[in-house]
């Protein structure tokens, strides 16, 4: 047997043993490694389509245009509190791993953020400054929207009162956080711990472990809060969890990079500086949305093999799809009982979140549901049961695209148009004066 045959086979087993073994009767070990290979091979194959890459890239674009207004309003929320003073050692903690070359950032940051001075920008200024950071966050959310399949976005409404809240919160979390960190390792458990045997390896080990798991805590926040759509908490932390690990051999490259490339960097003279921070934002960004992946693939493990560009209806499965979305709201509301949301409906029906995102989209515009709820998550019926007809829903899902536009109609050959018609005559004799509540009637769920 040749080599090649040999490593063919080696490959074969493997993939048999990685997609085809039963998680629900393997052991814990084995249940954990395949679901990270699982997890792992579905991330690089978002990495190898691009879409993350060119995300990361505009994100740093977005974060360089943005990062002063952000900085500057939380700098004015920290002063209230009299804690500005360490804007500047913990900005120069983050960057860390960009050697010498932060002191030149930190100080340029610093002199924008002196320079701009709140309270005296009026009312055009305080604006502007607050829809750049706005429009930065917005962003940010498109691309974990894309992540986890979802095309609707939050309102205006929900971006100043969900972005603003984390812009002035997230400073002050931020500096407690640190501050526990400092009393954990000053304390009294600190101490007792210390003086037991082999306790200051102990010590040593919370020393190492706690950084990682409040970079966990404070990505699978990101992770959580960021898409617009439910987030589990434990694929949040996982996806954290990698994320802060992942963060930690980056800061490692870019620091060897650095180090080593002292020739190379001297040639951008004056803009080496910026070319340092722009490189170490896009690895960041791309390491966020790979973690943003492993959350996604964590909580839905059943997207693993499907590509994102591959998951489309044809016009039967579109007609299914929103007779099923129609006849689910319509029930609940009927039956008095908890409303859906695109998340629920998707695990009902089995189809991509951004398939029934679509599909909502479709019948709001048709006026068959409307949204409601605090975060206009909750989906309800527009019309009475009874006012919503089959046939006529049938051929707006037929004659109409899912995003609303009317498609270019063929009426091709006098044959085949006239067939075409027979056909439609058909449905409406059939379905014409069948109501969805007739459905609901006498197919209970």
């Amino acid at each position: 047997m040749s080599e090649t045959n040999i490593i063919q086979g080696i490959v074969q087993r493997g993939e048999n043993w990685l997609w085809g073994t039963d998680l629900h009767v393997a052991p814990m070990w084995q249940r954990i490694v395949i679901k990270a290979l699982r997890i792992l091979y579905a991330v690089i194959r978002d990495l190898k389509d691009g879409q993350l890459s060119l995300r990361a890239m505009s994100l740093v674009y977005t974060t360089v245009i943005a990062v002063v207004p952000l900085l500057a309003l939380s700098f004015s929320v920290l002063k209230g509190f009299g804690l500005h003073n360490e804007v500047e050692p913990m900005l120069l903690d983050a960057l860390e791993d960009l050697g010498d070359k932060r002191f030149d950032i930190i100080s340029n940051v610093m002199s924008f953020i002196d320079n701009i001075k709140v309270g005296v920008l009026g009312a055009v200024g305080f604006a502007l400054l607050i829809y750049s950071v706005i429009s930065m966050m917005h962003k940010i959310e498109h691309s974990f929207n894309y992540t986890w399949q979802i095309k609707r976005d939050r309102n205006m409404s929900q971006r100043f009162r969900d972005y603003l809240s984390v812009i002035f919160v997230g400073p002050l979390m931020i500096f407690l956080s640190a501050a526990i960190t400092t009393s954990a390792n000053t304390g009294v458990v600190i101490n007792y711990i210390e003086a037991l045997p082999a306790g200051s390896s102990l010590v040593a080990l919370i020393g190492d472990v706690i950084p990682y798991l409040i970079m966990s805590t404070g990505f699978a926040f990101i992770y959580m809060f960021l898409p617009n759509t439910q987030v589990k908490l434990l694929p949040a932390f996982v996806g954290g969890l990698v994320t802060a690990i992942i963060w930690k051999i980056m800061g490692w490259g870019v620091a060897t990079f650095i180090a080593n490339s002292a020739s190379s960097i001297a040639i951008y003279s004056a803009f080496a500086s910026v070319i340092i921070l722009m490189v170490w934002m896009y690895v960041g960004w791309l390491v966020l949305l790979v973690g943003a992946s492993v959350s996604f693939y964590f909580q839905n493990p059943q997207y693993i093999l499907i590509r994102r560009d591959s998951m489309h209806l044809n016009g039967e499965n579109s007609e299914s799809l929103a007779l099923s979305v129609l006849y689910l709201v319509a029930y609940n509301y009927q039956k008095k009982m908890p409303a859906w949301d695109v998340d629920s409906l998707g695990r009902r029906l089995r189809v991509a979140p951004h398939l029934v995102d679509d599909m909502l989209e479709f019948l709001e515009v048709q006026k068959y549901i409307v949204r409601a709820g605090e975060s206009g998550s909750d989906i309800y019926p527009a019309l009475p049961a009874e006012q919503i007809m089959i046939g006529k829903l049938l051929r707006k899902v037929r004659e109409l695209s899912l995003d609303g536009q009317r498609e270019r109609e063929i009426r091709g050959e006098p044959p085949i148009a006239l067939l075409l018609d027979d056909m439609r005559a058909m449905i409406d004799e059939r379905f014409g004066d069948k109501s969805l509540k007739d459905i609901i009637d006498h197919n209970p769920i």
